[in-house]
């Protein structure tokens, strides 16, 4: 099944998540607000079916101010930039170091605050909980939506190839547990973005998340990165970490970390086409190109 509705079906129908909808759509008769629209609670799953997941992040709660929450996790349909938002684009913009290798301005590679494009590529962009009373943030964490969620990263553990967790928060890292350390799913923690707008250093600027996301995915995506590569060193580690070092001096230690946890289907060793592949995942985290 390719339709992640499906693949959760369990989970929807589970008690407490039908409790939850029933709730909520007993709220919006109340008259109050509940962020996002009806239809965009579920526009992550939409944008973004299971067989084109590659990189799943997950964060805390929707925007809880009016009509900042779009559906999708730190993501919004308004000019001004949330703050949250801000903290990402800014981790974005100097880990990958794109003044210098794209020769563009923060404002002209971040001209929009919609993350559409991301959830196109691949991005699965959540929350811990999907939905949130205006000016309550919290107000729906721990009624249902985590069963939600712990389908997603259960349904992850499943798949044949690698996939990026991004746990950005506490109530985001709580999901870890349900990875299985056997699986191809590699995990990566850090502060929500919010948390640098209260506090210096806080966990999430320098996580370098970004970075790795865009190393990593093109060994994972295959296409033809690989034309050049005898078969033997699709499943010969020595080989191919020689392969690395000589290759990708740069990246080395990153790539054999992940080489060594046995979580890669193939292994870069056309640099020329590798790097393209890498400029390619830095104007997808545009908002423009």
């Amino acid at each position: 099944m390719n339709n992640w509705k499906e693949v959760l079906g369990t989970a929807f129908a589970h008690p407490k998540v039908t409790a939850l909808k029933a709730f909520i759509g007993d709220e919006r008769k109340k008259g109050k607000n509940i962020y996002p629209a009806p239809a965009d609670i579920f526009r992550a799953f939409d944008l973004c079916p299971l067989s084109n997941t590659k990189i799943v992040i997950i964060g805390q709660d929707p925007y809880h101010t009016p009509g900042t929450a779009d559906g999708l996790a730190f993501s919004s349909r308004q000019a001004i930039t949330p703050p949250s938002l801000q903290v990402i684009f800014k981790e974005i913009y100097q880990d990958l170091n794109i003044q210098y290798f794209h020769n563009v301005t923060f404002e002209e590679f971040f001209p929009t605050n919609n993350l559409e494009k991301w959830a196109r590529y691949g991005f699965l962009l959540l929350n811990s909980t999907l939905s949130v009373e205006e000016g309550k943030p919290g107000s729906h964490a721990g009624m249902g939506w985590e069963i939600v969620i712990q389908g997603v990263v259960e349904t992850l553990n499943k798949l044949p190839h690698v996939t990026l967790l991004c746990l950005w928060g506490n109530a985001a890292k709580e999901f870890a547990k349900y990875v299985d350390p056997n699986g191809k799913v590699v995990v990566m923690e850090a502060a929500h973005p919010a948390a640098e707008l209260y506090k210096q250093e806080a966990g999430f600027s320098g996580c370098r998340h970004f970075s790795i996301i865009r190393d990593i995915i093109p060994t994972i995506e295959g296409r033809n990165l690989y034309k050049e590569l005898h078969l033997d060193a699709y499943f010969d580690k020595k080989h191919a970490i020689e392969l690395v070092k000589e290759c990708f001096p740069l990246q080395a230690d990153r790539l054999i970390d992940y080489i060594n946890k046995d979580l890669f289907i193939h292994i870069p060793v056309n640099k020329e086409e590798y790097f393209n592949e890498m400029k390619k995942i830095e104007l997808v985290l545009s908002t423009k190109y």
